[in-house]
């Protein structure tokens, strides 16, 4: 069995960056993640125009998350992806990690002389201290609630954003409010007809965001949720119903959903570490209760948190921190 000074569960940005600092203050850390490096930044919004990321105007969200991959990698991590986590459990101080298999994972050299997907490393480690950057668990999307939504999926229905070079569509409507529903729609406003159905008046997103939409010339349909989808082999158009009591429908042969994330961390309780499916409570050391135990990203909780990219590049590399001053405090 592998052994690492630090382990860190989850490849977000927070875990990514976690993972950079213990390799570059000389902890053996390993990293895991059950889908692709880089969080929703690349498995939900891969070529999404990020605009709050210091020191960039605009990067896409895939840049971004390949970028902390190869710092991290580049300090000596062990990077493990496609590696969900199947249990963890205490043996004195030291925690044993248990991750499942994978057939997509690929050869990504790491710490340790480790590999992703060498299932010496990748099926069992022990750690002697762990960051939790679990995010909101395995993806699943906020659904419309529609009741045959489901038959819709993969024709012209989709929850996560395609790669912009790879849309076919000639109407494109997006469903929300927020930065990710307002930041999609003005990507795919390159290369398709856009409309924006949102259920309220006022959207939630950033009001620089918000101000790119007034400029750019996309279709407004407020007050309104999709109650209805058309279509005969592929999507053709959707059905809106506002406030008002009308109703209205919209061109559409592309519906992307972007309402948000069901949180799916129900897994966790199973592992013993006292854990349950909402967030887990931190000081401003990303330090839990429980000893050797620190968590940063979505699924740290403490008073002001603020939820942006750079925030939990901050909170990984503040976790790392403090797991590096425990370990210390125990040798």
């Amino acid at each position: 069995m592998a052994s690492y000074d630090l382990a860190v569960i989850g490849g977000g940005p927070a875990g990514l960056a976690a993972a950079m600092y213990g390799g570059m203050r000389g902890l053996s850390t390993a990293i895991f993640e059950a889908e692709a490096f880089g969080g929703q930044l690349i498995n939900l919004y891969p070529t999404k125009p990020v605009t709050n990321f210091p020191a960039y105007a605009t990067i896409d969200s895939r840049d971004i998350a390949l970028r902390l991959a190869d710092q991290a990698e580049c300090f000596g991590a062990g990077l493990f992806e496609w590696q969900p986590i199947e249990h963890v459990s205490r043996d004195g101080d030291d925690f044993v990690i248990r991750a499942a298999d994978d057939s997509r994972s690929s050869g990504r050299p790491g710490g340790n002389g480790a590999s992703k997907g060498d299932p010496s490393a990748g099926r069992e480690v022990r750690a002697r201290a762990l960051i939790l950057a679990l995010g909101l668990g395995r993806f699943t999307p906020r659904r419309l609630g529609l009741a045959d939504e489901a038959r819709f999926e993969g024709k012209g229905l989709t929850y996560r954003l395609p790669p912009i070079d790879e849309v076919h569509a000639q109407h494109v409507v997006v469903v929300g409010g927020g930065d990710s529903a307002l930041d999609t729609a003005l990507s795919l406003r390159t290369v398709a007809d856009v409309t924006i159905v949102h259920r309220r008046e006022a959207f939630s997103a950033y009001a620089f965001s918000q101000q790119r939409l007034a400029e750019a010339d996309i279709k407004l349909v407020t007050n309104g949720e999709i109650v209805g989808l058309v279509a005969h082999d592929h999507l053709e158009r959707v059905i809106i119903a506002r406030t008002d009591g009308s109703t209205v429908e919209c061109p559409a042969d592309l519906l992307m959903v972007s309402i948000g994330q069901v949180p799916e961390l129900s897994g966790i309780k199973g592992w013993e570490l006292g854990l349950d499916d909402s967030r887990l409570p931190v000081t401003s050391a990303m330090a839990a209760s429980t000893k050797g135990l620190f968590a940063a990203g979505d699924y740290a909780d403490y008073p002001g948190k603020v939820k942006m990219i750079a925030t939990a590049v901050a909170e990984g590399s503040t976790a790392a921190s403090s797991a590096e001053r425990y370990l210390l405090s125990m040798s």
